[in-house]
């Protein structure tokens, strides 16, 4: 059954193939060549360093976007290769995050939530502050990380990477050879040994989100913004950050457009009603009020009371009251709802 399975995949073109499924089920075997044939695990490995995102991954992320309205979005560009995920089982023993539907590489939430727990202490948190940011073992976090999508701007986000261990009898024994012994210790003779593994290259765009559905959280999550930045900049993600991996730049935040409360709404009401009253001086320009109206229908009938009495007056004092007519008519109506 596997090789049929590799069979199919086989026929598949490189801009539809799978990196997560052509990573699992694409290895036909684990031996090294015996001659200068290119390894296994390199050929495996550039082949799906060629792929290009999925043309149906657009559409998912899009949806993903619009299905978090009120989160805090940081795009943000690797400045190096990324290497997330290494610990991941894999065949050719290092693995990396890979979205199990698009095989697309992506950022645990998991991973973002420690990454700001370690940067907590740079920002001089109390443990109040990190109750609400990070939650304990008693209660959940006010704050949602959620998985950083790769951006489908970033077509072909994987290359080939390699790690070479230079001593592999030495660490082989743990270090417990000895200069008597027949593996000595690391020396500059030693026969290096490249492995290839799979990264995301550098400058591949993430989108990562950020959100709360607590009550006054605005504040917050666009802090845990902030200290994501400072973050993703300075100490990286991932695995490798001592030799340069998991560095990001290029930010760009996002924050949506905070709902006003409804003080603020009845406010805002007040100060555009009294400019529709300082135009309305005369019969020829009562036409103003007419078309502020709607915009005095579509608050709630409490939010919009002040507003109505202060329109209700002006045409009082203009003598311009009248209940036979359309307008006040209209304007009593309203008012009588709150």
């Amino acid at each position: 059954m596997l090789d049929i399975r590799r069979q199919a995949l086989r026929h598949l073109t490189p801009a539809g193939s799978h990196a997560g499924l052509a990573l699992s089920q694409m290895l036909n075997t684990h031996e090294k060549p015996t001659s200068k044939e290119i390894h296994p695990y390199t050929a495996l490995i550039s082949r799906i360093a060629d792929l290009k995102v999925s043309p149906v991954y657009a559409g998912a992320f899009n949806r993903w976007k619009a299905a978090l309205p009120g989160a805090v979005l940081l795009e943000a560009t690797t400045s190096g290769p990324l290497a997330i995920g290494l610990g991941n089982a894999s065949p050719i023993e290092v693995g990396l995050a890979i979205q199990h539907t698009y095989g697309t590489p992506y950022l645990p939430g998991s991973a973002i939530k420690g990454l700001l727990v370690r940067v907590a202490q740079h920002y001089g948190l109390d443990e109040e502050q990190k109750k609400v940011l990070f939650g304990t073992t008693e209660n959940a976090a006010h704050i949602v990380y959620w998985d950083g999508w790769l951006d489908p701007a970033s077509q072909q986000p994987f290359q080939l990477d390699v790690i070479t261990v230079h001593h592999q009898s030495y660490y082989g024994s743990r270090g417990e050879s000895r200069p008597t012994d027949f593996e000595p210790w690391p020396t500059d003779f030693d026969d290096p040994n490249p492995v290839a593994f799979l990264s995301v290259k550098p400058g591949t765009k993430f989108v990562l989100a950020i959100s709360s559905n607590s009550e006054n959280s605005a504040d917050w999550v666009v802090r845990a913004a902030e200290m994501l930045e400072w973050a993703l900049e300075n100490l990286g993600l991932g695995g490798k950050t001592n030799a340069g991996y998991g560095y990001f730049g290029d930010f760009k935040v996002t924050v949506p457009e905070r709902p006003k409360s409804p003080k603020e709404q009845a406010e805002e009401a007040e100060r555009q009603t009294r400019e529709v009253l300082g135009q309305a001086k005369d019969a020829s320009s009562l036409s103003k009020i007419d078309d502020y109206l709607p915009k005095l229908e579509a608050l709630e009938p409490v939010l919009r009371k002040t507003s109505l009495e202060a329109i209700k007056d002006h045409l009082t004092t203009m003598k311009r009251w009248d209940l036979e007519k359309r307008r006040c008519k209209r304007i009593q109506a309203l008012l009588e709802e709150t």
